[in-house]
């Protein structure tokens, strides 16, 4: 007997309903995650931590840059300390921050310490009087920089070291001084601080490590189970912070 045997093939099918609510919800909280690293609340952090990042080298540099160029700086540090931070008459100061730039101005301090005078009028003269009487040049940063001339009245009789020896001025005499602090100072520190920022700042700040960091805490983050807008930005606030000085550099 001959048996023979009919193979059969079954074709099973599995139908599966896809449930794209769930995926759709993380994607629309990663694309959310994603887009407030550039909001208002993380941009204004990495601002606040650049500021102080790069505040603290152009205090340095500008230091530096005094002391290799006296006659340029002289006049935003105190009598007889250019170069010094002790000495300093000038802060950063960290603006407002519009359409993602942050903004960094200048004030300048009043100056505390008396005018030097020079060492020939501390010699007495004939009748045995020397120069003792000191003043206090208080805007000396801010006039020196913008280059203003000085312009007053002798109230007594005033000696200055003139190229021939010392001149005696008398009382009353219209003195106009045209450039109260030398023909270098004017604008000065505003044109170094603005090329200094411009060569530098993208450099510091690429160098500093704090990118990397952020992106360290934020990809921790992002990785968990559970994550949102509110905890990246908690991230790249927990980082920058830990950069941030303050609002003011001295």
């Amino acid at each position: 007997m001959i048996q023979s045997y009919q193979e059969v093939k079954f074709k099973m099918t599995v139908k599966l309903e896809i449930d794209t609510n769930n995926l759709k919800a993380d994607l629309n909280e990663f694309v959310a995650s994603l887009e407030e690293m550039t909001g208002p609340g993380v941009v204004g952090a990495i601002s606040r931590a650049t500021f102080s990042i790069t505040g603290e080298r152009f205090m340095i540099a500008a230091d530096n840059y005094a002391r290799a160029n006296p006659k340029k700086m002289h006049h935003v540090y105190e009598w007889g300390k250019i170069g010094n931070k002790t000495g300093r008459l000038f802060v950063l100061e960290r603006s407002l921050l519009v359409n993602g730039n942050l903004l960094i101005t200048t004030n300048f301090l009043p100056s505390k310490m008396p005018v030097p005078i020079n060492k020939e009028l501390l010699i007495p003269g004939r009748t045995g009087k020397a120069v003792s009487r000191k003043s206090i040049f208080a805007n000396k940063a801010k006039v020196m920089e913008a280059g203003t001339p000085v312009s007053f009245t002798a109230k007594r009789v005033l000696s200055i070291v003139g190229n021939n020896g010392i001149v005696f001025i008398a009382p009353g005499t219209q003195i106009k001084i045209l450039h109260p602090g030398g023909l270098k100072t004017k604008n000065a520190f505003a044109s170094y601080i603005v090329e200094w920022y411009t060569k530098n700042a993208g450099a510091i700040m690429d160098s500093s490590g704090l990118y990397e960091m952020i992106s360290d805490e934020v990809s921790i983050v992002m990785s968990s189970n559970n994550y949102g807008v509110t905890q990246v930005r908690a991230a790249v606030e927990s980082v920058a912070e830990k950069f941030d000085k303050g609002a003011n550099i001295k």
